[in-house]
This record gives structure tokens, sequence and C-alpha cells, in this order.
């Protein structure tokens, strides 16, 4: 009778480990997908309310929304760059922040 109680003790610990291997597959699962919504979460309610960004529906940005001139034309609020692109070779210098 011995045998038989050791095998059956084998199975159980088996079955017991295979439970919870299966149970800790889906919490880590859960856990997962539980991260990604919550990054897309905070990224929708990010964009939401950060302010200055606005699109127009062809997917355009521009920082501030059109006006109508005195001409009955729309300023974007978008500046043009009048001058080239210089390079010039020397020490770099690093910028930051800025607006």
């Amino acid at each position: 009778m011995e045998p038989d109680t050791a095998i059956s003790t084998d199975e159980t610990r088996i079955r017991a480990r295979d439970t919870a291997a299966r149970l800790l597959n889906r919490i880590t699962t859960g856990v997962a997908v539980g991260a990604v919504a919550g990054v897309g979460l905070a990224g929708v309610v990010g964009a939401y309310t950060i302010p200055g960004i606005v699109s127009d529906s062809s997917g355009a940005t521009a920082s501030t929304a059109g006006t109508a001139g005195s001409s009955g034309s729309t300023s974007t609020g978008l500046q043009s760059s009048t001058g080239g692109v210089s390079s010039s070779t020397g020490s770099g210098v690093a910028v930051s922040g800025g607006s």
C-alpha cells in the first residue's frame, strides 16, 4: 500500500503545481493587459489636457488656432523661416528647453 500513497501524493502535488502555474499565468497576463491599458489611458488624458496643440481634420497641427485677419485670410500662428540652414565647424552647443 505504500507505493499507491506515494503516487497519489505525487499526483496531488503535480496537480497543485499546475493549478498554481495557471493561476500565476492568468495574474501575469491580467497585470500586463492592465498596464498597457493604463498607459493608453494616461496618453489619452495627457493628449486632451496639454494646452497649445490644435489639430484640424487633415491631421496637421499648429501651435495656435487660425484667426482671420483684416484681408479675410487665415493665419495659423506659424512663422516662416527666411534664412537657410547653416552649419559651422566648431564646438557644439547643447540647447534644452525653450519654446
